[in-house]
C-alpha cells in the first residue's frame, strides 16, 4: 500500500461511486477499481459494498477509513513540520472557537502572541462547537477553544481552562425582574432565544426541561451563533436566551440582565483542544501556555 492508496479510498468514500471518484482523481475507472481490489485484497475483506447508484463502505471499510485518514492527517502535518524546520518559517495556527466561550480575552492572547512574533500569522474561525470538532478531525483547524465535549473523541487531547457557568437572561425591563424569586416553570411559558437543536447547549437544556417534567420551551428565534447583535433582538421583548457568566457585563451594555435563578444542569468545563497525535509547532505550544497562564492562575 502507498499513500495514492490512500487518496484512492477516500475518494471512492466521499464521492460513493467509484466512476465520479476516479474523474476527480483524474483515473480510469479500471484503474481505481484494481487499486481498491489491491487495498481488499490486503485487507482480506471487502472494504466496500456495491448497490445500484454506487458504493458504501462495509464495516471494515469504516475502520480502514479512519485510520487511513489519521494516516494522511500525519503525512501532511509531518510533511508541515519539515518545511518549517527546512524554511525557519513560523507557518500559520489556525484556531477555532465556540462564540460560548471568553472570546474577548482569547482573543487578547492572539494580540499577544502576534506581539511576540512578528513573523507569525494567525487564521480565526468563530463555529459552533459540533462544527469546529469536524474541523479539528479533519485538519481545517489546529486548535480549538471551546466546551469541553464528553466523551472526549480518543484521538483529542484537552488542556482545561476554566468552569463556566449558563445564566439566563432578560431584557431589563422584563416583568419576570420583579419576582423576588423564581422557579423554573415560572420560565417554560416566556418565549426564547437559543441555538438550535443540534447543539450541545441546547440539547443539555432540552434533556434538563425533558428530566424535571416540563413541556418543551417554545422558541420564537433559533440562532447559529448567539453573539452581541443577535442578543439585542432580547431588547424590548419578552424573550428569555442562555449566556455565559464572563458576557453578562457586556450584556448590561445593552440593556439584558441575569434572572435571578441557577440552572444547576448548566455548568460546563472550556479547554483547548488539540489533535493527540497532530504536529504541534512553536506557535501552537506557545498559545496553549498563554491560555494556561491567563485563565488558570
Amino acid at each position: 500500500m502507498n499513500l495514492n492508496d490512500i487518496d484512492y479510498l477516500i475518494a471512492v468514500s466521499e464521492h460513493q461511486h467509484v466512476g465520479r471518484a476516479a474523474e476527480a482523481l483524474g483515473l480510469t475507472q479500471s484503474a481505481l477499481t484494481r487499486a481498491i481490489a489491491r487495498l481488499e485484497q490486503l485487507a482480506g475483506m471487502p472494504l466496500f459494498e456495491r448497490h445500484p447508484k454506487g458504493v458504501l463502505p462495509t464495516v471494515a471499510g469504516q475502520a480502514f477509513l479512519r485510520r487511513a485518514r489519521r494516516m494522511q492527517m500525519e503525512f501532511d502535518d509531518t510533511l508541515s513540520e519539515l518545511h518549517q524546520m527546512k524554511t525557519g518559517e513560523l507557518g500559520i495556527l489556525r484556531i477555532g472557537y465556540s462564540p460560548s466561550t471568553d472570546t474577548e480575552r482569547v482573543l487578547r492572547l492572539v494580540q499577544r502572541m502576534l506581539a511576540e512574533r512578528p513573523a507569525a500569522r494567525v487564521n480565526l474561525t468563530e463555529r459552533l462547537m459540533h462544527y469546529l470538532m469536524d474541523d479539528l478531525a479533519n485538519g481545517t483547524l489546529d486548535a480549538v477553544v471551546a466546551p469541553l465535549p464528553r466523551p472526549l473523541p480518543a484521538d483529542v487531547a484537552e488542556v482545561a481552562l476554566y468552569e463556566d457557568e449558563l445564566r439566563v437572561v432578560a431584557d431589563a425591563a422584563h416583568p419576570l425582574h420583579r419576582r423576588c424569586t423564581l422557579k423554573f416553570e415560572d420560565l417554560t411559558a416566556e418565549p426564547w432565544l437559543l441555538p438550535p437543536p443540534d447543539t450541545r447547549l441546547r440539547s443539555e437544556l432540552d434533556r434538563f426541561v425533558e428530566t424535571v417534567g416540563f413541556a418543551p420551551l417554545t422558541v420564537r428565534v433559533e440562532a447559529a451563533a448567539t453573539n452581541l447583535n443577535t442578543m439585542r433582538m432580547l431588547r424590548d421583548s419578552r424573550m428569555l436566551s442562555l449566556s455565559s457568566a464572563w458576557a453578562l457585563p457586556v450584556l448590561a451594555g445593552i440593556g439584558l440582565k441575569p434572572l435571578p435563578i441557577a440552572l444547576p444542569a448548566m455548568r460546563r468545563r472550556v479547554g483547548w483542544l488539540t489533535r493527540r497525535h497532530g504536529h504541534r509547532s512553536p506557535l501552537l505550544e506557545r498559545m496553549e501556555q498563554l491560555l494556561v497562564e491567563e485563565f488558570q492562575r
